[in-house]
């Protein structure tokens, strides 16, 4: 019996359609880009940015019948993922885990209760002694959190929480039932300025890091507790700050996350499937997200190009991906394209994407507005 194919729906569906490529499943894909690259693998369709995410669950219709499962955002968003439930089998976790993991309070409460670290979480409000974080209670890919300020005023759609100094991480799990796998984890890019990313943002993942056996032991015993008492499911992550030797849990990703494509591309292993340890790679992968300096339109050639021609194969290491269509125009702050590498240490691969992002200043300096053309 051939396995199903699995609908990929979200802010960006090309990494976990590699994912199911790499895992033996067809798929296809509705997100907000429906890059190159994509639409190569897969089919797929864009959906308009006014009209995200509510209108995912009617363009996944278009689509032959079959499980369907959400990346990035989606989690913020559990009326659309019942809506999704309701016409589909979900691959993935169902509203009512989604309304446990992702209440900043609820979730801090559970792991402080269970002995696990968590920073503390107040209200939104003047921020107290001490560095705190004003986040948005719907927020994904650290967008639209910033530092908080002692005059701060309250927000139903913000909470404060405690700034733990630190590397950013990520932990990547598979959880079946009552089996959770630890899969890998990550180190984190955030907010990192040779990608022109705002602070905090997401900007992509390196790994895996060296961790030591305590620390790995403690993430599992962490993705086991999370699997019993909420039911989180399917392929998922936690992101953390590693600080004196334990792991401070900033928050749970109940989907897909970024990172498993660097684990996968790394290990040489699949993350759908039979739950397993990947094995220790004999090589760091990187990925990052470049973000446009300036207001680029496309172009229609450029160092891309080697990675939309041949045969596509899904366990290959591109050099690019996540490739707009030539003359599309990107505003400032947005991303633009992911660019990969690999290397013998994170810090070889960190040193490499770096190298990657001046190579696009370059190239896309030509498209900086100047004098009278500059835009707003």
């Amino acid at each position: 019996m051939s396995p199903p194919v699995v609908g990929v729906v979200g802010a960006s569906a090309r990494a976990a359609v590699g994912s199911l490529l790499r895992a033996g499943f067809a798929a296809w894909a509705v997100d907000l880009f429906a890059d190159r690259d994509l639409r190569r693998t897969t089919p797929c369709a864009r959906c308009p940015a006014d009209d995200y995410p509510d209108a995912l669950p009617r363009l996944a219709d278009a689509f032959p019948p079959g499980p369907v499962l959400y990346t990035g955002g989606l989690e913020n968003r559990p009326d659309v993922v019942r809506e999704l439930a309701a016409r589909r089998p979900l691959w993935g976790n169902p509203p009512e885990v989604l309304e446990q993991v992702r209440d900043p309070f609820r979730l801090t409460a559970a792991l402080s209760e269970a002995g696990f670290r968590a920073p503390r979480v107040l209200p939104s409000g003047p921020a107290p002694p001490g560095r705190w974080l004003r986040k948005p209670v719907h927020s994904a890919g650290g967008h639209g959190i910033r530092f908080a300020g002692p005059h701060d005023g309250p927000s139903a759609g913000h909470y404060l929480q405690e700034f733990v100094d630190g590397p950013a991480m990520s932990a990547v799990f598979a959880s079946t039932g009552t089996k959770c796998v630890l899969l890998g984890v990550t180190e984190q890019l955030v907010g990192e300025p040779w990608l022109h990313a705002p602070p905090f943002r997401y900007t992509g993942s390196v790994g895996p890091p060296a961790i030591d056996r305590d620390l790995a032991g403690e993430l599992a015993l962490l993705g086991h507790r999370l699997t019993t008492t909420t039911g989180v499911r399917g392929v998922w992550g936690v992101d953390f700050i590693s600080h004196d030797s334990r792991a401070w849990v900033v928050e749970v990703n109940p989907r897909y996350t970024a990172s498993v494509e660097v684990l996968e591309l790394g290990g040489r292993s699949a993350a759908f499937g039979d739950p397993a340890p990947f094995p220790l790679p004999a090589r760091q992968v990187g990925k990052a997200i470049y973000f446009a300096p300036h207001r680029i339109t496309f172009p229609a050639a450029g160092p891309w190009d080697a990675d939309l021609a041949g045969e596509f194969d899904p366990w290959r290491l591109p050099a690019f991906a996540d490739v707009p269509e030539p003359g599309e125009v990107i505003e400032p702050g947005s991303p633009v394209l992911t660019v990969f590498a690999e290397g013998s240490t994170p810090t070889e691969c960190r040193s490499r994407l770096q190298s990657t992002a001046a190579e696009l200043d370059n190239l896309f300096s030509r498209e900086a507005p100047t004098g009278a053309e500059a835009g707003p």
